[in-house]
């Protein structure tokens, strides 16, 4: 296991991801791929002739991946607006990184939940915990990452249904 940690750590290092950066990388990946994954929907939608709206309405699981794509988007707005108040903290930091890599995981977000890593292995460079006030994008984290639970639930019950036939 150690030697895997070095591995991270040098390519970290190598990559230049220090927290603010990662954070940066994070926050455009979490404000376009959602945008992007809607315009993907749009053109499937237009191939199709219908109207985006009746497309998908069609699948079940079109539709939660929507909700998980709008809060992944308002993360991203969010981190946008307030993420430099993370970056004040490294317990902050550590918190929100943690909850985003347990909430990437489940929806299958797999570009994030790298950076979550990194971020982790990363946030040791922010200055220790100061008096710093508590971010409001914890707070949102915690409530996106109810919803992706949620949204999990239903990817099951989905799989589950196709299962059984």
């Amino acid at each position: 296991m150690q030697e895997k940690t070095i591995w991270i750590d040098r390519f970290a290092k190598s990559a230049g991801l220090t927290p603010k950066r990662i954070m940066r990388i994070y926050t455009a990946i979490l404000f376009f791929a959602p945008l992007l994954y809607i315009l993907l929907i749009q053109l499937r939608a237009s191939a199709a002739r219908k109207m985006i709206t009746d497309y998908v309405a069609a699948s079940p699981s079109l539709t939660v991946s929507l909700i998980v794509a709008a809060g992944d988007f308002l993360l991203g707005y969010m981190c946008w607006i307030d993420g430099g108040a993370l970056l004040a903290s490294r317990k902050q930091f550590g918190k929100f990184m943690k909850m985003q890599l347990w909430t990437q995981l489940i929806v299958g977000n797999w570009v994030c939940l790298f950076f979550a890593i990194f971020g982790l292995r990363q946030g040791k460079d922010l200055p220790e915990d100061s008096k710093v006030k508590p971010s409001q994008l914890l707070s949102l984290t915690y409530l996106i990452a109810g919803l992706f639970v949620v949204c999990f639930a239903f990817y099951l019950v989905f799989a589950i249904k196709a299962v059984k036939g």
